[in-house]
Parts: structure tokens; C-alpha cells; sequence
């Protein structure tokens, strides 16, 4: 199995058949084809076994924590009202919200991840986003633009599920910066987490708005959230990816709004994020408000200044 949670090539296709617009603290996983349409054309297959086990490992997960609460370290910051697990290890003080669980609990749950304990790299406030009046614009070299309600992007698209492993570019940083500084702060051993993530493939949603082809300039596909950030000059969050990749079939992206058969929770992207098998936890812009097909890659802050911290034995002029 590789990092994408694949198996010899293959996906774990799963669906969650809890209401979309209900929360469950047991959701039910199928792991049985996913049906083809006109605007996904693959069908994958998986096994009773796989599900049953996926299941009980979401179940035995949930059953272990103890409830999340409002940290009193989170008071006097703008994330006072965001519900967070205890035991979570804190990398950057209070604010903004960057954690990894003790090694050991990471480890204790196994393969799949209790969402309360997947890590969080936040850059700053928690955006309090409400599902019935969030959009999500898809706008630039299309010959639709168009904006989507999330029950949109919920009943209009088909729907596909994923277990996937996110791992931050600075998991294990703490060590580097043992042998040479670097800018980064000192991530330990547990920025990496695996879960099942439940959304509509992004190419699905670009063939709706009328994509451009690469004779007319479309060459990547740009990503922003809605988490205005000081640190980058008051701009948004954001990245980009080539189109080659959000077009890939086998690339498997989606646009996510499903987590372990949950909603997603504040710090994990509420009401919808992106999901690139693959990619670092930076490509997987959270809070997602505008998607933008251009020619040139992103120009945000986040995209070329951030997350590129050189390894310890190469320095700036590239010797």
C-alpha cells in the first residue's frame, strides 16, 4: 500500500450512505462499485471485508476519545470557539492552531485515524463557514463560470470516497532543525494521518464549467480558500496544480466535504476542501472558495514562498 492508501494501483472506493446533511457517530461504509456516469467514466470494485474492517477501525477509534471541548488555551484568539482535543501537542504556542497528536495515540489507533486526533496545520483563524450559505465559484478559462451551492456539490455530482494519507512537507522537521535551522517550526513524527475522505472528483466539476483546453491557455487549476491571512500580506490562501493532474482520472481528486462519514470539522476544512492523493498537506487548500483554471501557476503568497523550506545540506544558492 502506498501513500494515497492504494492498493497494487487501485483505489479503496467507499461510500457513506448517512444523510449528507446529518451528522452520525456511526457511519456505515460501502466499499461495492462505484457507478459510472458521463462525467466519471471509472468504476472500481471492493470487497465486504474491506468495509466491515474500515468500519469497525472508524467505530473502535470514536469509542476510545474522550470528547472534544473549547480549550481554555484557545481564549483571547479568534479560534475561542472551535472544539479541539485535549491531548493534541502544540506546536506554535496559542495561535494560529498547528498540532500533531502524542506518537503514541497516532500509533495506538492503527491505519485509520480518529479525525479529532488528525493534524492540523492551520496558518490562521478558523473561518466560521455555515453550510447553507457557502458557494464555491469555478471561474477563469471555462466557458461556464458558475457558483455551487454545497447541496450542489452534494446531489448534483456523483460521489466517491477515498482513504487517503495527508502528511505535511515539515513532518519531522524537528530533527532537521537539530542538524540546521530552518525556518519552519519543529514538527515531530505524527503530521502524518489517514482517513476516509468522501467528496465529488474535481474533473467532474471542471467538465461542468466548460474547462479550455491548453491551445486557449488553460494550464493549471487554482485553488483559495477563505482564511484571510496577515502573514501573507492580508492575502488568501492558496495554491494551484498543473491541469494534467486535476484532469487525471487515476490522480483521484476531489473536492471533499465528507470525513471518516462525518462533516467536515472547523480545523479539517467545514463545509468543504480539497483532497489530492499524493500531495503535501499544502495542496490541499481547506475552506474552499474559488477555484480558477489560468495559465500561470498561483500567485499567492502561500504557493511560492511557503512550504519550500530547503533540505539541511543544501543552502539558498542551490550548493
Amino acid at each position: 500500500m502506498d501513500i494515497t492508501g492504494r492498493q497494487c494501483g487501485k483505489p479503496l472506493i467507499a461510500r457513506l450512505n448517512a444523510p449528507e446533511h446529518n451528522n452520525t457517530s456511526n457511519p456505515t461504509i460501502f466499499l461495492d462499485k462505484y457507478s459510472s456516469s458521463d462525467e466519471d467514466e471509472d468504476g472500481y470494485e471492493d470487497d465486504d471485508h474491506q468495509k466491515n474492517e474500515y468500519l469497525q477501525m472508524i467505530k473502535n477509534g470514536n469509542s476510545e476519545l474522550e470528547p472534544s471541548v473549547h480549550d481554555t488555551r484557545d481564549e483571547g484568539t479568534a479560534d475561542n470557539w472551535v472544539e479541539r482535543n485535549a491531548s493534541l501537542i502544540r506546536l506554535t504556542g496559542k495561535h494560529p492552531f498547528n498540532f500533531e497528536p502524542p506518537l503514541n495515540r497516532l500509533m495506538h489507533h492503527g491505519f485509520i485515524t480518529p479525525v479529532p486526533l488528525h493534524y492540523v496545520r492551520n496558518h490562521g483563524p478558523v473561518p466560521k463557514g455555515r453550510w447553507d450559505n457557502w458557494a464555491v465559484e469555478v471561474t477563469g478559462l471555462v466557458k461556464r463560470p458558475m457558483k455551487f451551492t454545497m447541496d450542489q456539490l452534494v446531489n448534483e455530482f456523483p460521489s466517491r470516497a477515498l482513504l487517503v494519507t495527508l502528511v505535511c512537507a515539515g513532518n519531522r522537521r524537528k530533527e532537521q532543525n537539530m542538524v540546521k535551522q530552518t525556518i519552519g517550526f519543529n514538527w515531530g513524527a505524527a503530521a502524518v494521518s489517514t482517513t476516509v475522505w468522501r467528496g465529488l472528483p474535481l474533473r467532474a466539476l471542471l467538465k461542468r464549467c466548460g474547462i479550455y483546453s491548453r491551445r486557449k491557455g488553460a494550464l493549471n487549476v487554482c485553488f483559495e480558500g477563505a482564511d484571510i491571512l496577515a502573514g501573507g500580506g492580508g492575502s488568501k490562501y492558496g495554491t494551484s496544480i498543473k491541469k494534467e493532474f486535476a484532469m487525471d482520472p487515476s490522480r483521484d481528486i476531489i473536492v471533499a466535504y465528507r470525513q471518516n462519514g462525518e462533516k467536515l470539522t472547523p480545523d479539517h476544512g467545514f463545509p468543504v476542501r480539497m483532497i489530492i492523493p499524493g500531495f503535501i498537506g499544502g495542496r490541499m487548500v481547506k475552506w474552499l472558495k474559488r477555484i480558477v483554471v489560468t495559465t500561470q501557476e498561483s500567485e499567492s503568497y502561500y504557493h511560492y514562498k511557503d512550504n519550500r523550506v530547503l533540505p539541511s545540506h543544501v543552502n539558498a544558492d542551490g550548493t
